[in-house]
């Protein structure tokens, strides 16, 4: 008697496995920040309409140089707010929150969120430098950056409209 209702058991969740890796299968890459997706009258699929044009060798070379130490300062200040964030986490959940420790602790992460803000500055500046006028009109311009119209990545994480990333001024 007890064997049929196990086969059922067994088939249904063989079913429900089924159906649940075919749904995962469906999902096509979709319209995201992938290579192409910002491809657009006169541009190559995978080639981004941020780039600045114009730029020599040397501008290159130069901004690539710039980049690599804007990326190590940052990280390393993004690591020890991350720490400072688990300190913090650890510190409210004590059984006896210390609450000098913890406004301490906000106010060290306020301050390395500012040095951040200020590095992301120093480097944006740093960048510009390198340009002509031309150049700069165009750094100055790109699509996304500006941060009183709503197009960075804000509202559900993909920017101004649903799938639209923000970036491209290609996708209406």
């Amino acid at each position: 008697m007890k064997k049929p209702a196990f086969n059922f058991i067994v088939m249904a969740m063989f079913f429900a496995l089924l159906s649940f890796s075919a749904n995962v299968n469906a999902q096509g890459p979709g319209r995201g920040r992938g290579p192409g997706a910002c491809a657009g009258p006169g541009l190559e699929r995978g080639e981004r309409p941020d780039r600045i044009p114009g730029l020599t060798e040397e501008q290159r070379i130069s901004m690539e140089k710039l980049r690599i130490a804007h990326f190590r300062k940052t990280e390393l200040i993004r690591a020890e707010i991350g720490e400072k964030e688990a300190r913090m986490n650890t510190l409210r959940l004590a059984e006896e929150p210390d609450d000098k420790a913890i406004d301490r602790t906000i106010d060290d992460i306020s301050k390395l969120k500012g040095d951040l803000m200020k590095e992301r500055e120093a480097h944006h500046r740093a960048v510009k430098a390198l340009l002509n006028d031309e150049q700069k009109a165009f750094f100055d311009n790109r699509p996304g950056r500006d941060r009183n119209r709503g197009d960075g990545n804000r509202k559900n994480g993909r920017g101004n409209r649903r799938g639209n990333c923000g970036q491209c001024p290609y996708q209406k």
